[in-house]
């Protein structure tokens, strides 16, 4: 297991140290400031980045960090729904497990969607149901179960003006 932190924390700081052309830049700002990463990291505190490159390449090899950078600037909805469901995972599990309540409600509002949009609670009720009694699920650590409710979330709210 440590074999394969380490493995994991050379390969985000090479990739990290040969960002130099333009293009790259933006994967630069991407894995650092983006996704579960950024919010992680600016929240450590962590001005070199390196938290929020690990975090973004553990959490999904960087897909939701980069996805954020190029529709949103990492500002947007998707970057602000990946830190309300990183900070409130378990609260918003149990509302969606009701089909209502404040933190679902932070969600639907986070994501541009109107709070009593019942279509949309039920969409995301029932994929994350399906999730939930995935085999395997109950043995996910919390950035898996984390990215599996972003993904519902994201999936179910796309439609939604921002």
């Amino acid at each position: 297991m440590k074999m394969n932190k380490k493995i994991m924390i050379a390969a985000a700081i090479a990739c990290f140290a040969s960002v130099q052309s333009a293009s790259a830049i933006d994967f630069k700002h991407a894995y650092t400031q983006c996704g579960l990463g950024g919010i992680i990291g600016n929240a450590a505190g962590d001005d070199s980045g390196i938290v929020a490159i690990i975090t973004n390449v553990t959490f999904d090899l960087g897909t939701t960090a980069v996805i954020s950078a190029a529709t949103d600037g990492c500002s947007g909805k998707s970057g602000k729904m990946a830190s309300l469901v990183n900070d409130a995972y378990v609260p918003l599990e149990q509302d969606i497990a009701q089909g209502q309540g404040e933190y679902l409600d932070a969600m639907l509002a986070t994501a541009g969607c109107d709070t009593a949009d019942k279509a949309t609670v039920a969409n995301v009720r029932q994929d994350f149901a399906a999730e939930v009694v995935a085999p395997g699920y109950a043995s996910k650590t919390q950035f898996e179960k984390s990215e599996a409710m972003f993904n519902v979330f994201q999936a179910n709210t796309a439609q939604c003006s921002s």
